[in-house]
């Protein structure tokens, strides 16, 4: 079950904004962006549509496209953008930074403070192992120039918080995955949770939940009716993991 705008206001201290999606704008994004990897359907697609249109990208931007495996979103912005992009996974890509890519732990990319000023991560967020979710709440606020923001895009909620773990899944083909469906790890927040993990950890962020309440009208399989965007509206000061868990 979602939570309740009030519920969601509580921990954020702003109104959740319901908005209404347009059909048509979303057609003409998936003519001009052309994904042809395997399993990217209209979710998705979905999903870099409202990154595309709620990140407002200018040629002045530098943007990371977080846990992006082989994505090639960021191309597509850099394309029409024209500003600087990378791509970063953990398990997709070698360590460090080579071209456009970044390989390595979100918690600890290897960017100098308030160099970035767009983050998105596309259904990922959910699958941040241990205590990787608080890890990169916190670098995220680090990476950030002021005024930049980052997309969340879709947040999960059920409401009972819960970690499930299995080894991944295997395609027609017999490769094994570790995203998507089944994969070895998600974490499904409930709003107490929510709140003590990143909103809690988030001190240089303003937080708004936006909700889709025509999602049905976007298309087959399109589901991500809740996403999020956190702006930076102060610096960002530092705290241990141990005080982080603690809500100190």
């Amino acid at each position: 079950m979602a939570p309740t705008s009030q519920q969601l206001q509580a921990i954020t201290g702003n109104p959740v904004k319901i908005l209404r999606l347009d059909p048509n704008e979303f057609k003409e994004f998936k003519v001009l962006y052309v994904d042809k990897r395997h399993g990217v359907e209209n979710q998705k697609l979905l999903e870099y549509f409202i990154s595309y249109k709620f990140l407002t990208f200018g040629p002045s931007d530098t943007y990371v496209d977080i846990a992006a495996q082989d994505c090639p979103f960021a191309f597509f912005v850099h394309e029409k953008v024209g500003c600087k992009t990378y791509r970063q996974d953990l398990y997709y890509m070698k360590k460090g930074i080579h071209g456009s890519d970044i390989g390595g732990d979100a918690s600890n990319l290897p960017l100098k403070d308030e160099t970035v000023t767009k983050i998105s991560l596309h259904n990922s967020f959910e699958h941040f192992e241990g205590e990787s979710d608080i890890g990169f709440i916190k670098e995220s606020q680090r990476v950030l120039a002021m005024g930049g923001k980052m997309i969340i895009n879709p947040v999960f909620f059920e409401d009972v918080y819960r970690i499930e773990t299995d080894a991944g899944w295997v395609d027609e083909s017999g490769e094994r995955h570790l995203w998507g469906k089944g994969a070895r790890f998600g974490r499904y927040y409930d709003v107490e949770n929510f709140d003590k993990r990143v909103i809690q950890n988030a001190p240089s962020f303003n937080t708004q939940f936006y909700y889709i309440e025509n999602i049905l009208e976007m298309g087959p399989g399109s589901y991500g009716q809740s996403f999020a965007i956190f702006e930076k509206i102060k610096p960002y000061e530092a705290k241990g993991l141990i005080s982080s868990l603690l809500g100190g």
